[in-house]
């Protein structure tokens, strides 16, 4: 017996390891500005938030270097092989498998965007397995996880999905956050970029997918 009617997933750090494209491409857009590159220890702060918050609140970047690092971070995520730099976690696919013959309804709720979404659930073909690709926009005007969230659960609505027992999969605080400005249920993975003191404020914690499946009742 399923215990959740609907599942939100988190894209980087709970189905992907985006970390080497991401990096690659921070380094990059640094490269090309002149600024300084970052070793893989400094770049951790940078997975998860939304890129926007990363070159404003995270590297504490003028308005018009953020838009112009963006520009160029983008060109080289979309363009030239960044999005595709990574790999799918062991097992994660056949756990969202399960989820859909189960017959549990599942969404994307990420904070990337939908081009580089699409681009990366093509290449490794998992958007079939989704009823929602709940994403940030392309331009940015929909990229926090409350705002992916609220996005998603009004496209279930239209889907007519039962909401009645909901719960969000991901890996860093932002994850958390989101969710409980949803009142739903947060289950944080060990396997992304979190840390303990961010698991600590999730509902539930799992260390693979054996533990993520029985917690899902699959």
């Amino acid at each position: 017996m399923t215990k959740y009617t609907t599942i939100l997933w988190d894209l980087d750090g709970t189905i992907i390891n985006s970390f080497p494209g991401v990096f690659e491409s921070f380094n990059h857009t640094f490269r090309t500005l002149g600024m300084p590159e970052v070793t893989a220890e400094q770049m951790k702060p940078f997975m998860g938030p939304p890129l926007r918050t990363t070159f404003r609140d995270v590297l504490k970047l003028e308005p018009e270097k953020v838009e112009e690092c963006i520009a160029v971070y983008r060109d080289f995520y979309l363009n030239q092989g960044g999005a595709l730099n990574c790999y799918l976690y062991p097992g994660i696919i056949e756990t969202i498998q399960k989820a859909k013959a189960a017959g549990i309804t599942n969404s994307l709720a990420t904070s990337k965007a939908e081009r580089g979404t699409r681009l990366v659930g093509e290449h490794y073909d998992f958007l079939k397995y989704f009823d929602v690709l709940g994403t940030a926009t392309n331009d940015q005007t929909r990229n926090t996880k409350t705002d992916v969230i609220t996005y998603a659960i009004g496209e279930l609505q239209n889907l007519n999905a039962d909401l009645t027992k909901v719960i969000l999969i991901g890996d860093r605080i932002h994850d958390v956050e989101g969710a409980r400005e949803h009142g739903i249920e947060v289950c944080l993975v060990t396997w992304g970029f979190g840390n303990e003191e961010e698991w600590s404020e999730a509902d539930y914690l799992v260390n693979n997918t054996k533990e993520l499946e029985e917690l899902l009742g699959l």
